[in-house]
Parts: structure tokens; sequence; C-alpha cells
């Protein structure tokens, strides 16, 4: 209950301006219970995006790991990561958050480089099938899911900051476009 209303908190208000007061009046509870729970707007943060990537990311990987074939699973990648609607401008929006808090604090950057990390395996592995099913040309896997994730992050920063010259959809036509360009069959 109190991670679900930290979520929609720090989503619509941004982690600097949320309160504890706040997430506890959405979530009707006292002050006293969310400190008992968390020690601040940091952890609380913590724990809405490991929900988060609960709900919203491992699906999609899940989705993108089973597909048939490399590049199918890529474009599976792509579609569920840079979605659009409110639930993943929110998403993205805690994310970025989230990264700032990591830039500064040792304990949630090591969280946050295992997502990294795994997310870096799952495209390893999607480009060393799409390789071996003939569906992409791969010539070095690691190095090409740095490059497909690290352009993903970019899009994500321009295509769901409020006022953004890009939207989703936009930025997933780029994305899908780069790998039908970088990893051509």
């Amino acid at each position: 209950m109190i991670i679900s209303a930290a979520r929609d908190v720090i989503a619509t208000q941004g982690l600097h301006a949320t309160t504890v007061r706040d997430i506890a009046a959405a979530a009707g509870v006292a002050v006293g219970t969310v400190t008992y729970h968390f020690s601040g707007i940091s952890e609380l943060l913590a724990g809405v995006l490991e929900a988060e990537t609960a709900a919203h990311s491992a699906p999609v990987m899940q989705a993108a790991y089973g597909a048939p074939t490399g590049r199918d699973g890529l474009r599976l990648l792509t579609d569920g990561l840079l979605a659009t609607g409110d639930s993943a401008v929110q998403h993205w929006k805690l994310w970025l958050d989230f990264w700032t808090l990591a830039a500064h604090q040792p304990h949630y950057s090591r969280w946050q480089s295992r997502v990294y990390r795994d997310l870096h395996d799952l495209t390893a592995s999607l480009l060393d099938r799409g390789g071996a099913d003939g569906s992409l040309t791969v010539r070095d896997a690691r190095r090409q899911s740095v490059e497909y994730i690290a352009m993903m992050d970019g899009l994500v920063v321009q295509a769901y900051l409020p006022g953004a010259r890009l939207d989703p959809d936009q930025a997933r036509e780029m994305l899908h476009g780069y790998v039908a360009s970088a990893f051509a069959a």
C-alpha cells in the first residue's frame, strides 16, 4: 500500500519534491507507519523501482527471451520498454529519478548496475540467437548489446521528459531503425 502510494506521488511530483508526509497522506497511514518500514524517500523510491521492475520490465524481458528469433526478441523488448501511455511515462520518470539517486549512493548504484547487467545479458543473448537463426548479422553481441541499450537510454530521456521533442512512438521507430541497420540480416 505504501509502495503503491509512493509510486504515484513520486511519479507525479518527482523525487525531490516528495516528502514522507505526502506519501503517508496518499497511503492513508500515519507518517510513523511509513518511517517504521522505510528509512526515507530514497529507500521508498528503491522499493518502488523493485516493484516496478517486477511489474513492468520483467514481463517484457521474459517475452523477449521467449521470442522465436533474436530479431523478434529485440522488437518485443523495444516495443515493451518504449511503450506509450501514462503508466510507461510514470515508469520512466521513476527511473530517471532513480538514476540521480544511484549517481550519488553506491548501494543504489549497485542495484541499478545489476538491472543493467541483466538487460545487457538478455540483449546479448538475443543478438547471439539472431546470429544463429539468421535473423540478424552480429559482429560482437556484447558490444552491440551495450550500444542498443545506450541508444534506448538516450531515447528514453528524449521521449519521456515533459515537453520532450520525441514521443515514445518516434523513439520506438528510431530504435527499430537502428536495429534494422546495425543488425541487418
